[in-house]
């Protein structure tokens, strides 16, 4: 499994000076070579080589690599839209292969940079995964700091077959409800969500240089805050899942904030807050390193059908009833429960009626 490994560098101030007159040359080269590309119509990578590789070797203080690289670069952009010239910022990320970056011992890595090689120090949050380290890396500078993304290709553990499921409930009041009872509230991420707003508000409406200086330091502190907690939750679930040598089962909402009701604007703005497909994404990736089964099954009817004897009850709020065998809990806890049982009916559909009696109500 391919995952980015993210690596914190600690350079000089003379070997930051480097970097920079690196990335600056380097995105130079890249619009140089737009251009081409955009006025010869021209966004295949071997083609637009053709066309500038030996007359930008010879133009710009770049190695032989580096200028692939960024040819590279260029053709993975025009891949995305080839009607909008592709500009690229004075700073932004550029990558390096094993041709121009090399890992040494002592957490040090050299880098190809414009004069020559730079041996720099770095910090690796999980040192576990750079003996996996295959393939490229992005060299990005944010807030004055530098960073390596580095794809590393860690094998997944053999995943066992199991035939009980934790089922987990997405929602917006709490984070996750699962089906062994643990709960994840939201109250404290909204709380913190809200301030932050109110801040950024009060920042904005200011209007000055130095208002829009602070807007730019605190950009990027709220989706943080929201990835540290998913990474937390995320974690949490696939021990509890291993160790009880249970799958874990979700619900797909890839298409919620098009199909949910729409309601107020306070709803809508915590609707796009919602961080699920993160969250979904961290447990998935977890689950596959620790050998946890994990499947995915639609949402259909899960909030409103009794998780005790399956028949539609009435879901208000927070509260479930159900008429027919009185069943009265938690509405996402009993959400929970049927999204379980569905995950137990997906993975070994002989055993089970629960999906159809789902999805056929």
């Amino acid at each position: 499994m391919k995952l980015k490994l993210k690596i914190k560098l600690l350079p000089t101030s003379e070997q930051a000076g480097v970097l920079i007159q690196t990335m600056r040359e380097a995105n130079a080269v890249c619009n140089a070579i737009s251009d081409v590309a955009w006025q010869n119509k021209v966004f295949n990578q071997f083609k637009i080589h053709n066309l500038c590789y030996h007359g930008f070797k010879s133009t710009f203080n770049l190695s032989s690599q580096m200028l692939v690289r960024c040819i590279g670069k260029v053709a993975d952009a025009y891949k995305l839209d080839k009607k909008t010239k592709r500009m690229f910022k004075p700073l932004g990320g550029i990558a390096y292969d094993s041709r121009i970056m090399t890992y040494k011992s002592d957490s040090i890595v050299s880098l190809w940079c414009i004069g020559g090689r730079q041996k720099i120090k770095f910090v690796c949050h999980n040192q576990n995964y750079m003996p996996y380290i295959k393939g490229e890396a992005d060299l990005v500078y944010k807030k004055g700091k530098f960073y390596l993304f580095q794809t590393v290709d860690v094998p997944d553990e053999d995943i066992d077959d199991v035939e009980d499921f934790i089922g987990v409930d997405f929602g917006l009041t709490d984070i996750i409800v699962t089906s062994d009872g643990k709960k994840h509230t939201a109250e404290t991420l909204n709380n913190y969500r809200e301030h932050r707003q109110k801040v950024r508000s009060s920042i904005q409406r200011k209007g000055t240089r130095s208002s829009k200086r602070l807007l730019k330091r605190l950009k990027g502190k709220e989706r943080t805050t929201a990835t540290i907690i998913n990474h937390t939750i995320s974690k949490s679930i696939v021990q509890s899942a291993k160790m009880q040598g249970k799958g874990i089962s979700v619900e797909d909402l890839t298409n919620i904030r098009f199909t949910s009701k729409r309601r107020n604007k306070k709803f809508r703005v915590k609707l796009g807050r919602w961080s699920f497909g993160q969250l979904r994404s961290f447990i998935d990736y977890k689950a596959r390193l620790n050998g946890v089964k994990f499947v995915v099954v639609e949402p259909a009817y899960t909030s409103q059908t009794c998780s005790v004897c399956h028949s539609i009850g009435t879901r208000k709020n927070k509260s479930f009833t159900c008429t027919n065998c009185g069943n009265d809990m938690d509405a996402d806890f009993n959400a929970a429960k049927n999204i379980a049982t569905l995950g137990a009916a997906v993975n070994q559909p002989e055993k089970s009626g629960m999906y159809c009696l789902l999805h056929t109500a």
